[in-house]
Formats: C-alpha cells, structure tokens, sequence
C-alpha cells in the first residue's frame, strides 16, 4: 500500500493531476478546500477544517472507508480514519494557532496522541501521516509539548518514523527537507512525518519537482 503526505498549499482541486503520477492508494493532504465526498474520480475524500478552502483532507483510492466514531473535532486538525486495509490518522497540526479558535481547541500532535491513545494502541493502525509543523529544532527546554516527548510518545506505541528509521538520521539533523520556508531552497526543514509500526520504504519529493505547486514536497510510504 503507498501512502502520500503532502501539504499543497491551496487549491488541491487544480493539483490533483500534478500528484496522480505517483500513484497513491492513500494521500493525506493538507492546505485543501472542501469538496464533494465523489468530487475526484473512484476515490473517497474526507475533510475536516475551520476553514473552506484551506483543511485537511483523506482521499482513499483503494476499498471504502468512514471518519473514526472516535474523532474529536477540538483537536484540529487530526482525522481518524477506518478503512478496508486497517485504520491510520491524518494530520495537519496547528500546534499553538489552535487556541485562535477557543480556548478548549488543541493542536498539538502530543494532544492528539492522548486523545486515540487506544486507536493508535489497536495492532490495526497502519500508521500517523501528516504535516506536523515541528521539529526538535524548536523545542523549549522546559515544554511539555516538546517534539522530543512527541517521539518518545510515539515509541510507547510502537511506532517509528519512517524516514528516520530507514535513512538512520536523528531528528533535527535530516539530509532531506520536506518543507522550504517561503519557497526558497536555503530555509530547508523537515516538519512532515509519517509514523508506522510496519516495514517500510520512504521517500521525499525534489525541490525541483514541486516548488511550484508548494512550499512542501511530498512524502510517500509503500507499506509491507
């Protein structure tokens, strides 16, 4: 099964094409409109956000699938999703910016740990994709919410980055961004994520590629 994340930056309807090639069974897509649950053809999208044209979106290519009765929509923005193939979490976090919309919103990736402790705890979770918007870069000696307690929570569930796993990097010194702050090549982060208790092979999408359609590149998965 190949899983893609990737943070479009708007407009996901016009750059559908640009992602088809490399032939998803799954895409996680972050920064997308709403549209119609039949709007792409033979998938299921699901979205969820605060804003019409800029959320978080599922599209399943391959067998059907629902929103979890587990979502919680104070936890923005992270979906949970059953399918045919077993269940996963999407995710666009909104980290601090979450408490623009009240005081009881969420939006850190810890937060949503906590909340599907026994969803990401079921041998039935392929994994947790998506644009976290961290890295341990930014941590702060004294946070709870630090990335470093994010990846060690992680691990209590027996799940492991992908691309740290595969590439043997530690967090904060990756070769490969998946972010380009402001499109420009010498502001390079890795804030996309894909944790997974299965064997896997990873890979990042090229500057060259797809910096104009967005500031990410894709990240993809074939899981085992």
């Amino acid at each position: 099964m190949r899983v893609i994340s990737w943070n479009c930056n708007l407009n996901f309807k016009a750059k559908f094409d640009a992602i088809l090639p490399l032939k998803p069974d799954v895409l996680v897509i972050q920064e997308c409109e709403r549209l119609s649950k039949n709007y792409f053809p033979n998938t299921e999208y699901f979205w969820v956000g605060r804003n019409e044209k800029k959320g978080l979106g599922v599209l399943l290519f391959d067998g059907a699938g629902s929103i979890s009765p587990e979502y919680n929509e104070q936890l923005i923005e992270f979906l949970p999703i059953n399918t045919d193939f077993g269940q996963f979490l999407g995710v666009w976090a909104f980290n601090h910016r979450a408490k623009k919309y009240g005081e009881d919103v969420r939006g850190h990736i810890l937060h949503a740990l906590e909340e599907y402790e026994l969803f990401l705890s079921d041998t039935r979770t392929v994994g947790v994709f998506g644009d976290f918007n961290n890295s341990v870069v930014w941590d702060k000696p004294k946070s709870r919410l630090s990335f470093r307690t994010t990846i060690e929570k992680f691990e209590t569930f027996g799940l492991y980055s992908a691309y740290h796993k595969q590439n043997a990097e530690q967090f904060g010194k990756e070769t490969q961004a998946t972010l380009f702050h402001t499109k420009n090549p010498v502001k390079p982060y890795h804030v996309d994520y894909m944790f997974t208790r299965q064997s896997v092979s990873v890979e990042v999408g090229a500057y060259n590629d797809w910096i104009e359609f967005s500031d990410h590149m894709p990240l993809t998965v074939n899981l085992k």
